[in-house]
């Protein structure tokens, strides 16, 4: 007489992976720091939770720890000098948003973006789009349409503003909308 077994699949349900990017937060000397500010406050409806920023890497969901995001940054700028950053032109992206676009070593920004988008986080580079180091001012509403955004943008940021790379965040976007700043990586030039 055959037995039969019960070999029923036991699902294993694994939750989903953490929703991640890496910033750069610019320091600005403090009347500039206000004056952005000011001007997202009015403009950006994600003021309130992020501060002004470069995304070197855009959110994406991978179940890489914070650890092996650490490690890939480390190795991705071993050697990368600390640069100051001039922003200096406010521009329209996808006839939504008003920017204002690091001019000073914008290129170095890019060469940075470019580096972090190698080894682990290469599946998740954004090929539909192209990469301008920039951090967002405000986006158009109904009640601002673009053009009034970027009239406002122009008249506010006529002279440049600087600051200097010198770490990169890891941050986590949270399933209610909140960003946590999880791992700040120093740049080491060694």
């Amino acid at each position: 007489m055959s037995r039969k077994r019960n070999h029923a699949r036991q699902t294993v349900f694994r939750p989903a992976p953490p929703r991640r990017a890496i910033f750069w937060f610019p320091t600005f000397e403090s009347l500039a720091e206000r004056r952005i500010e000011r001007f997202r406050a009015e403009h950006d409806p994600l003021a309130p939770t992020i501060g002004p920023h470069v995304a070197l890497v855009f959110p994406f969901y991978a179940h890489l720890t914070v650890a092996q995001l650490e490690s890939h940054i480390k190795r991705a700028t071993r050697g990368w000098p600390v640069l100051p950053i001039t922003f200096r032109s406010t521009e329209r992206v996808a006839s939504e948003f008003a920017v204002l676009c690091a001019d000073l070593r914008g290129e170095a920004l890019t060469e940075l973006h470019d580096r972090l988008y190698r080894g682990p986080l290469a599946q998740f580079l954004r090929t539909d789009i192209e990469y301008t180091p920039h951090l967002t001012l405000g986006r158009a509403t109904a009640v601002c349409n673009i053009d009034q955004l970027m009239q406002e943008a122009e008249l506010c940021f006529r002279e440049p503003y600087s600051a200097t790379l010198r770490e990169l965040q890891i941050v986590t976007l949270l399933d209610d909308g909140t960003i946590e700043l999880t791992k700040s990586v120093p740049l080491i030039l060694a």
